[in-house]
């Protein structure tokens, strides 16, 4: 039975800003409502209701209104007992959304709770009434999402036009005798081009930043349509990098931009990214904003800043060189002389050993030259590594015997099965006849797995895994390349020649790469393992002196 006491808690609320701000508006006139209603159900219908609470949503969405913190207090207030009746004005003012409706119906009956709508009336307690509500909220859902579609499609439309879609855009003003065009700014158009001057000149975005603010410039001041002021800000990373790479400085208007990363091909078309003309003039020319574009990804690509010059790149970093003593790689590392000079060297962790970057280097690639024009020396090693790699055959061999018996003996148990099936299979055993056929199915596909890897081994080894031509042919282009590549394009080159290199104070050894593809070795564009060999081999040279003289 019902508690003749009602303690009510109201819920009001509103979707804008504006709305709360007005005040004889849609909150007042909900409240005067709601407290109407609770002083004639008091004198007329002799009942005793009181107002317990007051939930004002004000400026928050029907589709997030269960999430706020007013229903959170809602939901407490209904759990203590403080409110056993929640009365709103109208469905919708719950929720627009028929699952968030549900779960807040589900907990008004986990609290006992009574609900009173003033616009839709109905019983809570019947099965009628549950239907009702489902009804009507699923209507209000509907319309919910009609609304935002119309305005999707419009917003489209009018982007496929070139027109502007709302927002305060530093440089431009927005033109209020015509609707999503912009006019410029002289005195922010200024500011822009400062800012892509700079960024093409420093090549840093937090520098380009740091440059506008000690000018004293700032980002755009605007007053908004719902009367917010938006004061002016310094410049930060994330505001610099917005305007360097915004297309509408160039009189474009991209569609979609929240989809850009997106597969293109699986998207409908009102989600594909695409780039219109846009119908407000350019304030920057297009050879210095895709100049800017061009600098900005080498910059992320090389985590250099292609416009300052290279103290030194370590050339052999990532694991390229190898401490001899233990074993563990060396990475390139510098320190400051008493006299201030830099100094840069490569350093094991390990044992602390450790040897001018500079005099490594130069040995590496002058022995990498030398090789290209030695064929003699280039055959003796090619020669010597083969007799390695053959030394390997019988291991290999015995690991490809030992797995053609395992595949004997699945083969022969998948058999046995088979041939003893009919006698052996009944209603209740034979879904475990399936399972251990499964299982041998498995181990059989495992074992041929394995089988194939050892046999491509092993025909590499028998064909001559190594081969002169081609190292030769790496090494060549090595040789004609190196000098003029780009320093970060070196490093690169380095590793398609060279596995590694083994370093100790008084010599290296190198290990080259045997085998590559007949074309595309130095292809930086090519996809990752496309270009390197499958093979390598120690390829022992003549030890090296490290010391000053080289």
């Amino acid at each position: 039975m019902a508690e003749t006491n009602k303690r009510c808690g109201f819920v009001i609320r509103v979707s804008t800003d504006k709305q709360a701000r007005n005040p004889e508006g849609s909150l007042t006139n909900q409240l005067q409502r709601l407290q109407a209603h609770v002083e004639y159900k008091n004198t007329a219908c002799d009942e005793h209701w009181v107002e317990a609470g007051r939930y004002i949503l004000k400026g928050v969405s029907g589709k997030d209104s269960i999430r706020s913190p007013e229903f959170a207090q809602l939901f407490a207030d209904m759990e203590s007992g403080k409110v056993n009746t929640v009365i709103c004005t109208a469905l919708d003012r719950i929720s627009r959304s028929v699952k968030d409706f549900l779960n807040f119906f589900e907990i008004l009956t986990k609290y006992n709770v009574e609900f009173v709508c003033l616009k839709q009336n109905y019983d809570t307690t019947s099965s009628q009434g549950k239907l009702f509500i489902t009804i009507m909220m699923a209507l209000a859902e509907f319309e919910r999402t009609q609304t935002s579609e119309r305005n999707r499609d419009a917003t489209i439309a009018r982007a496929e036009r070139g027109l502007w879609n709302g927002g305060h855009l530093l440089g431009y003003n927005l033109n209020p005798a015509k609707k999503g065009y912009l006019e410029i700014n002289d005195e922010e158009k200024a500011i822009v081009q400062f800012a892509f001057k700079k960024y093409l000149e420093c090549g840093s975005v937090i520098e380009t930043a740091r440059t506008l603010n000690d000018h004293g410039f700032r980002t755009k001041s605007y007053t908004s349509r719902r009367n917010k002021i938006k004061p002016p800000q310094k410049f930060g990373k994330s505001s610099t990098k917005q305007m360097l790479v915004n297309l509408a400085y160039i009189g474009k208007k991209e569609i979609n931009k929240r989809w850009i990363w997106s597969d293109q091909d699986k998207l409908p078309d009102y989600k594909k990214y695409r780039v219109v003309p846009a119908v407000w003039d350019p304030i920057i020319d297009e050879d210095t904003f895709y100049k800017a574009q061009h600098l900005m990804k080498r910059n992320w690509s090389t985590r250099h800043n292609g416009v300052t010059p290279v103290k030194h790149l370590y050339l052999l970093n990532g694991e390229l060189l190898f401490c001899e003593k233990c074993g563990k790689p060396m990475e390139g590392t510098c320190g400051t002389g008493r006299q201030g000079m830099k100094y840069y060297y490569y350093h094991c962790k390990h044992c602390k050993f450790k040897m001018p970057a500079g005099e490594v280097e130069g040995v590496v690639i002058d022995k990498l030259k030398e090789l290209a024009t030695n064929d003699e020396a280039v055959a003796i090693m090619v020669e010597a590594a083969n007799k390695e790699l053959h030394k390997e055959m019988p291991q290999l061999k015995g690991q490809r015997d030992t797995l053609q018996k395992r595949l004997d003996d699945v083969k022969k148990s998948a058999d046995g099965i088979m041939e003893k099936w009919t006698a052996m299979a009944t209603d209740d055993n034979s879904v475990f006849l399936r399972e251990k056929l499964d299982e041998l199915a498995k181990q059989r596909k495992d074992i041929e797995s394995g089988l194939s890897a050892l046999d491509i081994q092993i025909s590499d080894i028998q064909r001559e895994a190594i081969n002169k031509d081609d190292v030769l042919e790496a090494l060549g282009k090595f040789s004609e390349l190196f000098e003029t590549l780009a320093p970060y394009l070196r490093k690169e080159i380095i590793r398609h020649v060279m596995k590694k290199a083994v370093l100790s104070p008084t010599s290296i050894k190198i290990a080259l790469l045997g085998k590559h593809p007949k074309t595309g070795l130095f292809d930086t564009a090519a996809p990752d393992g496309a270009i390197r060999c499958q093979t390598s081999i120690w390829l022992p040279l003549e030890d090296s002196n490290l010391g000053p003289g080289g």
